[in-house]
């Protein structure tokens, strides 16, 4: 077993000193996905330490489930940066349609974080209606899109073969053209 593996099973029986360690090993790691998440949309109003930190205290809340391995804590922060960057979003399209709205003109950057943040939306709708129609595309979409794993990673996260992971992956992003596509 892995260093981190033994820290999040102390953390399971209710060591916190534990968890704190393990989160710490993982940062970098978090770090790192929340950079590629954040860099592949463009210019964007949550930065990838934000989305960090903001992910870290939504796992936290949900520690004493069991986390298994770095894997899937990596595969759980993947969903809680999905729904992060969704709630971020839909804040962001509310204050735009006038949410305690105060005239300005905008600037490219703030035309573009818009822009985004109507693409995060509609790519939420379709991973909904995706879950809804098979569990695992979900996963692997939430894995490989939001939390930037490469396909390896999230075979390892998800607990099943490379091979799996490709031709599914292939099917996600199939199904997601197609349903992106006819909105």
């Amino acid at each position: 077993m892995g260093e981190i593996t033994l820290l999040l099973e102390r953390s399971r029986s209710g060591d916190s000193a534990a968890w704190e360690q393990a989160v710490s090993l993982l940062y970098d790691d978090l770090l790192q996905i929340a950079r590629r998440a954040t860099f592949s949309r463009g210019p964007t109003t949550l930065n990838a330490t934000a989305l960090v930190h903001e992910c870290y205290l939504r796992v936290a809340r949900s520690r004493h489930k069991a986390i298994a391995d770095s894997g899937h804590f990596l595969a759980i922060a993947s969903r809680a940066m999905r729904q992060i960057m969704v709630n971020h979003a839909r804040d962001r399209v509310t204050a735009k349609r006038g949410g305690g709205a105060v005239h300005v003109t905008l600037t490219q950057q703030q035309i573009r974080a818009d822009q985004e943040a109507n693409e995060v939306l509609l790519l939420e709708a379709a991973l909904l209606q995706l879950a809804k129609e098979d569990e695992q595309l979900s996963r692997i979409v939430d894995c490989r899109i939001f939390g930037g794993l490469t396909e390896e990673e999230t075979a390892n996260a998800l607990e099943i073969s490379l091979r799996t992971v490709q031709r599914r992956w292939q099917q996600a992003r199939e199904k997601l053209r197609t349903s992106l596509t006819n909105d």
